[in-house]
């Protein structure tokens, strides 16, 4: 059992026993992988990229694929006070100890995270002082310009991992043995993967030809601590055909693929069977383009009653009203739209090709259908920007006030990004940034929206990595001797400490931010994402002209790409989908007739530091895979009508904690109902008993023996000792089988010198 310091936050993050895990005899299997995501728990676990490389792993025989999460500051300083090395989440082995070390990167300022997670696990910094342990390889869509880092990494894999992931397994359990450096210039040699030890070589971008029949998540972990974005990802299309001209994203991930509705089908069931997840995402860079949208917004609606559907960054006018009306029939998931800029004039350069008066018409049935509020994403620093178009963003929110719909604002600085168009502008001074955006407050300050400025600091750092080059490696290094780490987090974000560097190495910041020469070399040359060079300064030069260039599902632009349109015919070919034994129940809750179960459940071990929260949305994900259809409240937010025992504090163990719920599932089989949840929940986490009734009248009192050899005490439980109706009791463990007689229900708690050691019914 896990032992974790009471000072510790959220200790749940560290246990490991998430429903859908997957544990392996480690004398059974041959290679070690461990997966790590250098973010804290919360951030990864929302991650679709990172627990579908970990479910792809995790289907090779001969290998286990382990999770492995940043710790968070606490944990950080306990790690590194003791001597303890960072350690996987499945089987807590050091990550000095596995075969593969691998890091998924999606953000710039989490590569101080790859280099302490690195040195919390045992293992050196740089790729070239390593003569043993495990190798380590990179991957995620930061490794389009890995140069400023690619030190740090044995291997780099550039583009979609889905299928050169399992190529490195399986060779990896042919050269598992042989001398390390050859076993790093054999997996090289694979398509997409390069490593730096040996020199820097053309590098092709890898991509799925056919997304329609390769593997999609269907198991996934279901965090035990309340993650960024708590539901279920379901991926529909990958990539993206309106070429803005800003994002890497939409160029980094050509050409547009997208799934069939019947395989998506497939896959929503399977997940939902597996998960219970009460929301899931359509995952997308436009999710409005999906060709079957409104089918499968009306598919979820009617077969999966209770579940509701988010869909990320929309382009406008890319939803008709139907869908906006079927989305608010299931639930207030909010609409956000990728605006980018007020102005025509910007919009045109930027080849944001919108049409704005197709939101305006559809803001009344947005609000007819419960919408209160939307949220914009606008972008301010573009090089052609004037005060003019600043002032414009003034009448669009005043169109937003006049239909009654509330707006969250989200303003952040253009970044100049590799493999786009647009890597060779400048980034705006961060003064005139600042600037903009305190004329932009005053501009809206008399209007009905809340504005959230992303800082200015921070993008100026993240515009330095970017485009940076083998000279930012020196600069990771300075920062791991100065021991940052967790940057994301604004409270660990030191923008003094690059500064510094620039300055102590006489290296003007300006290089990496000013407008570079179109035929001059860029340090991420040799990443060759399939799209042609002069095709990018041909749509600079169109941004110039302020030139539409049209998008990918209407007429190729050819960009160079190469698609094959035919060779992504949609198939429902694909993996076999496994799943929970229940189908998912299509009946209206209306028409159904309910009743009251209460069930007894244990919480125990290391689910003890599961938040009382969080245990609450384990157990209902948990009861929703079964199948079994509660009763909801709520018509614009529907929730499951519950009722619970008092909130334990976090590290304490119960036996008896009771949850109450409706249910219409009237012909169920009570006996049977622990054990088909018990099957879909956590280790620790166990249904007792089940029993129709009322908790309110099964539970009259609560009755707590506290079992101590020391007059001890915890914070937490003085607070209990003036609530309501419990009782209090100190035993010394004499008689104690006496007091089961009472018939009431007991939370067994033994104190011992401060520590909580729990003791089982």
């Amino acid at each position: 059992m896990l032992t974790i310091p009471g000072n510790i936050s959220k200790p749940a993050r560290y246990a490991g026993i998430e429903t859908n895990r997957v544990m392996k005899d480690p004398e059974s299997v041959h290679i070690r992988f461990a997966l790590c995501y250098p973010d804290i728990y919360e951030v990864g676990m929302s991650y679709y990229g990172y627990f579908l490389l970990c479910e792809i792993a995790n289907t090779l025989d001969g290998v286990w694929c382990e999770r492995c999460f940043a710790p968070w500051d606490d944990m950080d300083n306990y790690l590194k006070k003791n001597n303890h090395p960072l350690v996987t989440l499945e089987s807590k082995t050091p990550l000095n100890r596995m075969d593969i070390v691998g890091f998924s990167l999606s953000y710039e300022l989490n590569i101080t995270n790859v280099i302490n997670m690195l040195k919390l696990g045992g293992i050196k910094v740089k790729s070239e002082e390593r003569s043993e342990g495990p190798i380590i390889i990179g991957g995620g869509p930061l490794m389009l310009n890995p140069k400023p880092f690619e030190g740090f990494f044995d291997l780099i894999v550039v583009g979609e991992a889905d299928e050169v992931i399992v190529r490195i397994l399986e060779m990896m359990k042919q050269l598992k043995g042989q001398d390390r450096f050859e076993t790093i210039r054999e997996l090289s040699n694979l398509d997409g993967v390069y490593s730096p030890l040996f020199g820097t070589k053309s590098v092709r971008r890898l991509y799925i030809t056919d997304l329609n029949s390769s593997y999609h998540a269907v198991a996934p972990p279901i965090p035990v601590v309340g993650s960024i974005h708590n539901r279920l990802n379901i991926e529909i299309s990958r990539g993206c055909g309106n070429g803005c001209r800003f994002c890497l994203a939409g160029f980094g991930y050509r050409p547009y693929r997208e799934r069939s509705l019947e395989r998506l089908k497939e896959i929503i069931d399977c997940a939902i069977k597996n998960t219970g997840y009460e929301e899931l995402s359509f995952l997308s860079l436009s999710s409005g383009d999906y060709s079957f949208l409104s089918d499968a917004i009306s598919y979820v609606k009617d077969r999966h009653k209770g579940v509701s559907i988010s869909l990320p960054s929309l382009k406008i006018g890319s939803i008709n009203e139907n869908d906006i009306d079927a989305i608010g029939a299931i639930a207030r998931t909010g609409f956000t739209f990728a605006l980018e800029t007020a102005s025509t004039d910007i919009r045109c350069r930027i080849n944001k090709n919108i049409d704005v008066d197709a939101l305006f018409s559809q803001l009344p049935v947005m609000k007819k259908s419960g919408w209160k509020t939307l949220k914009l994403y606008l972008m301010v620093g573009f090089p052609w920007e004037t005060e003019e178009d600043l002032n414009i963003i003034d009448d669009i929110i005043k169109v937003f006030d006049k239909s009654g719909i509330n707006v969250n604002l989200a303003l952040s600085p253009f970044i100049p990004k590799p493999h786009t168009p647009f890597q060779w502008l400048p980034m705006e001074d961060k003064d005139i940034l600042r600037e903009k955006m305190l004329s932009i407050r005053g501009i809206l300050k008399k209007r009905s929206v809340k504005v959230k400025y992303r800082d200015v600091e921070t993008s100026l750092i993240e515009g330095i990595i970017s485009r940076g080059d083998g000279m930012l490696m020196q600069l990771f290094e300075h920062l791991s001797d100065k021991d940052t780490r967790l940057e994301a987090w604004s409270e660990f974000f030191k923008p003094q400490l690059y500064h510094d560097w620039f300055l102590e190495n006489d290296i003007d910041i300006q290089k990496y931010l000013k407008k570079r020469d179109t035929d001059k070399p860029l340090p991420w040359d040799f990443i060759d994402i399939g799209i042609d060079n002069k095709f990018l300064v041909n749509e600079l030069d169109k941004a110039e002209r302020s030139e539409i260039t049209g998008n990918c599902y209407e007429g190729c632009a050819s960009c160079g790409i190469g698609c094959d349109k035919s060779s992504y015919e949609l198939r429902v070919a694909g993996y076999e989908l496994k799943s929970g034994q229940r189908e998912p129940e299509g009946q209206d809750s209306k028409l159904a007739i309910f009743r009251k179960i209460t069930f007894r459940y244990a919480k125990y071990a290391d689910a003890r530091y599961i938040g009382h929260i969080d245990t609450m949305n384990i157990l209902l994900r948990a009861i929703r895979s079964c199948g079994i259809r509660l009763k909801m409240h709520g018509r614009y937010h529907p929730l499951p009508k519950i009722a619970l025992s008092d909130a334990l504090p976090v590290g304490i163990e119960s036996f008896c904690e009771l949850m109450e719920m409706e249910t219409g599932d009237i012909n169920t089989n009570i006996e049977n109902v622990a054990k088909d949840i018990n099957a879909r929940l956590p280790i620790g986490i166990k249904i007792q008993e089940v029993v129709v009734g009322n908790l309110k009248d099964m539970l009259k009192e609560n009755l707590y023996i506290l079992i101590s050899q020391n007059d001890c005490e915890i914070e937490g439980l003085k607070i209990w000792r003036v609530q309501g109706n419990k009782r209090f009791y100190t035993w010394d463990g004499k008689g104690i089988k006496n007091l089961w007689k009472l018939g009431l229900f007991q939370r067994i708690i033994k104190i011992e010198d401060r520590k909580i050691i729990w003791h089982q019914n």
